[in-house]
């Protein structure tokens, strides 16, 4: 009787996904132990060898006191923190959809990409800070003109990114396609969709750190509510712990917004290699 070939590449296939897998994992964990050891270290640092130094509380607090500042009910930092979350998600919403809608029209009409593409790489030069107090003028002082500036930060790196992934189909792909009488939206639905959703996740994953400043950038020009109204207030009060609370309250948003659309690339674009 014949023993299988071990050694044969049909043998050894099943086994190559698995031994790539632990060499992934590996890097992984010991990046993540390094990063938790130096966040461990900056907090040890800030807890005991800034006092030790003699610097002032009000310049720099230590993590207890940020800690107790964060979890006082009398500040309501939950409440601002919903207020910017809304604000973040209405404007990552808008602004994706708008910048998915200009490049597929775009990608379909090239003249019109040509007469309007250079006023939107004008518009990026344009502080986006100043526009906030006109964005109150025009809409309000609701949430609508933060909505409005989230959605701003938002546009301009998911229509970039889009674009990229719209024109990244395989030329023999599509000539294979022309060759059947496609039409261009045929082509676009069958290759150009499919083919754009690991750009579009990257637009989206940097849009959506964006969308939480663009809201807190709106929240300063005269907001009664939200993060960056907490910010403003707590600085000229000198409340430095709160104003440390506020901007933690920021980063954990946009931490859950980029690892929640991590999440969701890996199981809608479930083809894509783990070292693309």
């Amino acid at each position: 009787m014949l023993k299988p070939d071990l050694s044969s590449p049909l043998e050894l296939a099943p086994a190559l996904p698995r031994r790539r897998a632990a060499r992934l994992r590996l890097p992984s964990l010991r990046r993540a132990g390094l990063a938790t050891l130096v966040f461990l270290m900056v907090l040890a640092f800030l807890q005991w060898g800034v006092p030790a130094l003699g610097i002032p509380r009000f310049v720099l607090p230590t993590p207890s006191d940020v800690w107790r500042s964060a979890t006082n009910p009398e500040h309501r930092l939950l409440s601002h923190f919903a207020i910017t979350a809304i604000e973040a998600l209405a404007g990552l919403l808008i602004g994706s959809l708008a910048a998915f809608l200009v490049a597929v029209l775009f990608v379909q009409l090239p003249p019109l990409e040509d007469a309007l593409y250079p006023w939107v790489i004008v518009f990026q030069t344009v502080p986006l800070v100043a526009i906030a107090p006109l964005l109150v003028i025009w809409f309000g002082n609701g949430l609508a003109p933060r909505i409005a500036m989230a959605a701003i930060f938002a546009f301009f790196p998911m229509l970039v990114n889009t674009l990229r992934g719209l024109r990244h189909a395989s030329r023999e792909t599509l000539e294979l396609l022309q060759s059947y009488a496609a039409n261009d939206w045929q082509l676009f639905w069958l290759l150009r969709l499919p083919g754009s959703l690991p750009f579009v996740f990257t637009g989206l994953k940097i849009a959506s750190t964006l969308a939480v400043i663009g809201a807190i950038v709106g929240e300063y020009a005269g907001a009664s509510q939200g993060l960056g109204f907490v910010v403003t207030v707590s600085t000229y009060y000198l409340d430095t712990s709160r104003t440390f609370a506020a901007v933690a309250y920021a980063s954990l948003l946009g931490i859950g917004l980029y690892v929640t659309l991590v999440l969701l690339e890996r199981w809608l674009v479930f083809w894509q290699s783990p070292l693309d």
